[in-house]
């Protein structure tokens, strides 16, 4: 025997289920509200109508009974049912009674009238009547403070009727445009709500997907939405200023790491990616050319003035430098008294060259100590040519390689082996 696996419910995840949207929810309690007021409004106003309705009959019904019983005491005196009967049909305009009777003292029948249109009464109507006029209305006929006969009407609903339909009609169309200005205002209502609400959850998606800090929510005609308006572009300014803080930071942090921070010129990690990525373009591959600085006996300078003469040394020998390149080159602090140059648009070894004469002329000048005094600093600088290496890291070496040789033949500067030919000291520092 098998058994059979039993049912397995599943259960709908919260995020796979469609959401109703405020705007369906506010619609939806509106429309209920609205239904439940006007049916117990129109309730109401129905019953109330009614009832005065039917207290208004009741007493016009006495009235138009007491009317017939004084006008009968002579015909009923004189028991003439031809006048009882004129009587009768004689009242003038619509009789508000279906049926009338007149009495003589002996309770006898005297004259009779009976609407035509009582016979032809629907359902309705007769419901209608039988709750408005429950009982016939019965009045003595009064002679001389003696009884002398009796009328009896039973009420007419007929005329009643029509008005209670109209009425029915009248409040149905004014109940209709109740509902009507009701459902506009709260379509208007939640235009204000829904709008308000939008805009802030357009900012916070923005926010939240592009990081839009910069956007504000307007402002709102509702107090408790315009408040709630007001709080999120307050956190919007904190976030704001909370970003902007952590950019500078970020970016403080950016410049240290790509920096030196006693000269501010790039460090030797920043000027080797510069490199790279010069040296990977064809185009600026061929006019790339490095020249690597290197300062003369600077070791003599901190043991004499000290580290602090040492420091103010290093920072004029990067502003000369700066000085004395174009917007385009790059130049670095590789640590101690080392520099590096990258010219972006040598055309000739010759510009590289005359880069070199530049520097080593604007050396010539003494530097000014702030304590009072001034230091002689000339430089070694050994000049490398792009497009005879294979790798930014063999130019950088080549150039390196250039200074050295140069710093042991006493300073100066000096092209690598492969554009210039060396002759001893002096010929080291010029090409031949």
């Amino acid at each position: 025997m098998v058994k059979r696996n039993p049912q397995v419910s599943y259960v709908v995840e919260p995020h796979q289920r469609t959401l109703p949207t405020l705007r369906k929810l506010l619609q939806r309690i509106h429309v209920m509200i609205i239904l439940v007021s006007l049916l117990l409004s129109g309730v109401s106003l129905s019953t109330l109508s009614l009832f005065a309705l039917r207290h208004y009959a009741e007493n016009n019904l006495q009235l138009v009974a007491s009317t017939i019983s004084y006008s009968a005491q002579r015909v009923v005196l004189l028991n003439d049912r031809d006048k009882a009967s004129d009587l009768l049909q004689g009242l003038s305009g619509p009789k508000p009674f279906s049926q009338a009777t007149i009495f003589n003292a002996s309770h006898q029948p005297l004259a009779s009238w009976q609407s035509p249109e009582h016979q032809e009464q629907n359902s309705i109507n007769s419901v209608i009547a039988r709750w408005l006029f429950p009982r016939p209305v019965t009045l003595p006929v009064v002679y001389n403070q003696r009884e002398v006969g009796r009328v009896t009407i039973i009420g007419d609903a007929s005329v009643i009727t029509d008005y209670i339909y109209q009425a029915f009609a009248w409040l149905a169309s004014s109940l209709l445009i109740t509902a009507l200005v009701a459902v506009y205002l709260s379509h208007r209502m939640h235009a204000g709500i829904i709008q308000g609400l939008r805009s802030i959850a357009s900012v916070a998606h923005d926010v939240r997907k592009r990081r839009a800090f910069c956007q504000r929510v307007p402002s709102s005609g509702i107090a408790e939405l315009n408040k709630l308006s007001m709080d999120f572009n307050g956190l919007l300014d904190e976030l704001a200023e909370w970003q902007n803080h952590m950019a500078r930071e970020n970016a403080d942090l950016a410049y240290q790491a790509a920096h030196d921070s006693l000269t501010g010129l790039p460090n030797r990690a920043q000027f080797e990616r510069a490199l790279a990525c010069q040296f990977s373009l064809p185009e600026t591959r061929g006019s790339l050319a490095v020249l690597f600085i290197d300062g003369d006996h600077f070791k003599q300078v901190n043991d004499t003035w000290g580290h602090a003469t040492g420091d103010c040394v290093l920072g004029a020998i990067a502003e000369r430098l700066r000085a004395n390149l174009r917007k385009e080159d790059l130049v670095a602090r590789f640590g101690g008294d080392e520099f590096a140059i990258m010219l972006t648009n040598a055309e000739s070894g010759e510009q590289a060259a005359q880069v070199a004469r530049h520097i080593m002329a604007a050396m010539l000048q003494p530097i000014i100590l702030p304590q009072g005094g001034c230091v002689q600093q000339s430089l070694s600088i050994g000049i490398a040519l792009g497009p005879r290496h294979s790798s930014p890291q063999a130019l950088l070496a080549q150039a390196d390689a250039a200074m050295y040789h140069i710093k042991q033949l006493g300073g100066g500067w000096y092209f690598s082996p492969t554009c210039w030919q060396t002759n001893g000291d002096s010929s080291a520092r010029q090409p031949l």
